[in-house]
């Protein structure tokens, strides 16, 4: 890359347009992202930090904007992974708002998996996303949690992940 890409980024941004994308991270852990560096046009790791569902999170820290075509494209080609499973999703009001659903802690798992199976029941029905189900799986197995409840688990974190690829 050249300057080029520099002069483009700089460009959209001094003009006052929005970003061609945005994408925010959807779990309170550390996520690294593969993009362009708008400065140089070079391949680059962003990491994205904070609770997306704390309120006073800098939005900096949580999101990734993409300014080009060629910056746009090479992110979604990427992290595709990250995009399947939900753990990036893309920018909006509606998205932010469902974020909070998605986020709990390993701990609120366990919690959630002591209780009775329709308590864990109730709150798997209210994920929208694969990665807290998933999550949810593996602790489940870790507690030795009957097959049932294990099944169950399999069986929503199935019906999320086709919805992703539909």
């Amino acid at each position: 890359m050249d300057k080029t890409h520099f002069d483009k980024v700089c460009e959209a941004q001094a003009d006052g347009k929005l970003p061609l994308a945005g994408y925010i991270k959807g779990i309170k852990a550390v996520v690294h992202v593969t993009a362009i560096d708008p400065f140089d046009g070079r391949p680059t790791v962003v990491t994205l930090t904070g609770d997306p569902a704390d309120k006073n999170v800098d939005i900096d820290d949580i999101t990734i904007f993409l300014w080009t075509q060629f910056d746009y494209d090479y992110f979604r080609s990427k992290n595709k992974v990250l995009l399947a499973e939900g753990i990036l999703a893309p920018y909006t009001k509606e998205i932010v708002e469902k974020i909070s659903v998605n986020e709990v802690s390993d701990e609120e798992l366990e919690i959630a998996l002591k209780k009775k199976f329709f308590a864990v029941r109730a709150l798997l029905n209210k994920f929208t996303s694969p990665a807290p189900v998933m999550r949810m799986l593996h602790i489940a197995e870790d507690m030795y949690k009957p097959v049932g409840t294990i099944n169950a688990i399999k069986v929503r974190l199935s019906d999320l992940q086709k919805i992703k690829e539909d």
